[in-house]
């Protein structure tokens, strides 16, 4: 739940709102706003009182779960990323900007797993199947593939080596090309992160 002013605009909320369109296909989560108003009829200013919360406040994000039935306040800067990764640390398992939360979860296994090929398997089934009209899907296995040919530390040195592509000058179609594979490479880089 982000509790905000009336009518909020700026960085934080395009944040907002990108975290918005990213957590609606999230089975059971829900994301609301609650728009707080500080002239007038002072509309819902008693939340505003019941979390402690001040104008210098918003946006304030709260996450209510079974587990959190009075809510846990983020703290973070307002950086959709940063949000993502703190919701998926209280157990909602959202994807990472531009990511694929399925086979986000089947590299977490991957790595858990001692890099089993059975979830490269299910990688390139899930690849060739529920996600064959999205490009970043065959980067998931041929990422695991290599990791599985030469070890952990591909990840490290692909991720220089398109970082180093993306500097330079490539056309518009190489370029978001290479973007969604660094995406891709930061799941593998950060996997230590739980879904």
């Amino acid at each position: 739940v982000k509790f905000d002013e009336m009518y909020p605009h700026g960085d934080k909320e395009d944040e907002f709102k990108t975290l918005c369109t990213l957590a609606y296909p999230v089975p059971r989560f829900f994301v609301a706003e609650v728009p707080i108003q500080d002239y007038g009829t002072l509309e819902n200013d008693a939340l505003r009182e019941r979390f402690k919360l001040t104008k210098e406040d918003y946006p304030a994000f709260f996450l209510f779960s079974p587990e959190n039935k009075e809510g846990v306040r983020y703290e973070g800067d307002v950086k959709v990323d940063e949000l993502i990764l703190w919701l998926r640390q209280h157990g909602i398992k959202m994807s990472s900007v531009g990511t694929i939360v399925e086979l986000d979860e089947v590299v977490q296994k991957f790595f858990l797993s001692g890099l089993e090929g059975e979830h490269i398997s299910v990688a390139t089934e899930l690849a060739k199947t529920q996600y064959s009209t999205d490009r970043k899907a065959p980067m998931y296995v041929k990422i695991m593939e290599k990791i599985k040919e030469k070890g952990e530390a591909y990840v490290a040195t692909e991720s220089a080596r398109v970082s180093k592509l993306l500097q330079g000058k490539v056309t518009p179609e190489k370029r978001a090309e290479l973007g969604d594979k660094a995406k891709v490479l930061n799941v593998f880089a950060n996997r230590g992160e739980e879904l």
